[in-house]
């Protein structure tokens, strides 16, 4: 009885779980090592029983994708063999027979692969069958069958990505229920810091679960994307050597498929002939229809050549008319450039005469003031009134308010020498 159970146990075991086992006594032995203690990779996975779990799920998906990726050289290398003899023609489907026994006779590596299968099991279903009328519908179910086969090869990373999470999360929650079971508001400042560390613990285990699961994730896109190319190389090199390899007929319609053939072959005869006469019919339309639109283009030729030299000389015309007009405006710029050069010569010379005009009234008023201290505060505002007079140039309010000013001075000079003489 036992020697039945050992077999069935050893065939139970998976090859990627005993090496995942062993990956992870391996690791956590290097782990508890006293020079990796209090380290940041040591922190992450020893700190809850919860993180060995997490530690050896993944070591277990690794271990799992890694003997996967070993198998991608070996199917890589059988898509370059050459599996099947060149096909020139149809072939009789007692051929398949034969094809089949070249596939089986290739190494057992090649035998073994991806190609290598779906070359047997479609050459199996001819040979079964005798016939290949259904060999695209079988292609196609093997395709289908193959690419389930390649969603089933994951179940175990799946497995690994969807309850990864999970125990992080049961991590933290057991380290949250560890840091505030049996505290009371008294014990509340004392243990503080416990329960701050402790739900540092528990976010550290929500960490390694998430990062294992992002790892697993993207290592299973990858496997999962090679394998699916190799599935579509595989489909395609099936699809040529196969689909139209094999002749698809009965014995019963050979005499009905040559009496079609003959008849096909006279009617092949007799459109070929159709075919030749139609075609040197084309042929004489087409050359008329050539020298049509040759002679057609010369005439269109000869009439743009006039209509080319009615432009050029309407071109001509209108240069002329435009330089004609520029020669006028250019004359008018002149006249009226002369007539404002004149009216600045003008002014200039209005200017100059008002200033020997000013100078004339500066002097006054020095005399003025020579003659009366009073007038100096008088000066003064006048002379703040010439520079704002001066500063807006308004010549014209200038010229009244020095008149104003002048008249106002001598009336003040009458004034004062009328006092002095009455004093006299």
């Amino acid at each position: 009885m036992l020697n039945k159970l050992k077999p069935a146990a050893f065939k139970a075991l998976d090859l990627s779980l005993i090496l995942g086992v062993g990956a992870t006594v391996a690791f956590y032995s290097v782990m508890h090592q006293p020079a990796l203690h209090g380290t940041l990779l040591h922190r992450y996975t020893t700190a809850h029983p919860v993180d060995y779990v997490i530690v050896t799920l993944f070591m277990w998906g690794i271990v799992d994708i890694l003997l996967k990726l070993l198998s991608f050289p070996k199917e890589s290398l059988a898509l370059r063999e050459q599996w099947l003899p060149p096909k020139s023609v149809r072939e009789p489907v007692s051929n398949a027979r034969e094809l089949l026994a070249q596939v089986d006779s290739r190494p057992k590596w090649l035998a073994e692969s991806r190609i290598g299968l779906r070359f047997a099991h479609a050459l199996d279903f001819v040979v079964e069958n005798g016939s290949a009328q259904e060999i695209r519908d079988h292609l196609q179910y093997l395709s289908d069958q193959a690419e389930e086969t390649t969603h089933g090869r994951y179940t175990l990373v799946r497995f690994v990505i969807a309850v990864t999470p999970v125990l992080g999360f049961l991590g933290t929650v057991v380290h949250f229920g560890t840091a505030l079971s049996g505290i009371s508001f008294a014990e509340m400042t004392e243990r503080l810091p416990m329960v701050v560390s402790e739900m540092g613990e528990a976010f550290n285990t929500t960490t390694v679960a998430l990062a294992a699961a992002m790892s697993m994730m993207f290592s299973l896109f990858m496997c999962e994307r090679v394998e699916h190319s190799y599935d579509r190389s595989v489909d395609r090199m099936v699809e040529r050597e196969l689909l139209n390899r094999f002749e698809v007929k009965h014995q019963d319609l050979v005499p009905f498929l040559s009496i079609v053939q003959a008849a096909n072959e006279e009617v092949l005869r007799v459109m070929a002939g159709t075919l030749e006469r139609q075609v040197s019919l084309w042929t004489e339309s087409l050359q008329t229809i050539f020298q049509r639109f040759d002679d057609r283009q010369q005439i269109e030729g000869a009439s743009l050549a006039g209509v080319i030299e009615q432009l050029d000389r309407r071109h001509q015309e209108l240069d002329n008319r435009s330089e004609g007009r520029v020669a006028q405006l250019l004359a008018q710029i002149d006249a009226r450039q002369d007539a404002h050069l004149s009216k600045l010569e003008k002014t200039l010379q209005s200017v100059v005469l008002l200033r020997d005009d000013f100078k004339e009234i500066g002097k006054t008023f020095q005399n003025l003031t020579q003659g009366e201290g009073r007038l100096l505060e008088l000066q003064q505002v006048l002379n703040e009134n010439l520079r704002t007079i001066h500063q807006t140039q308004h010549f014209d309010e200038a010229l009244h308010g020095l008149t104003a000013a002048i008249h106002l001075m001598t009336a003040r000079n009458r004034l004062t020498g009328g006092y002095e003489s009455a004093a006299a």
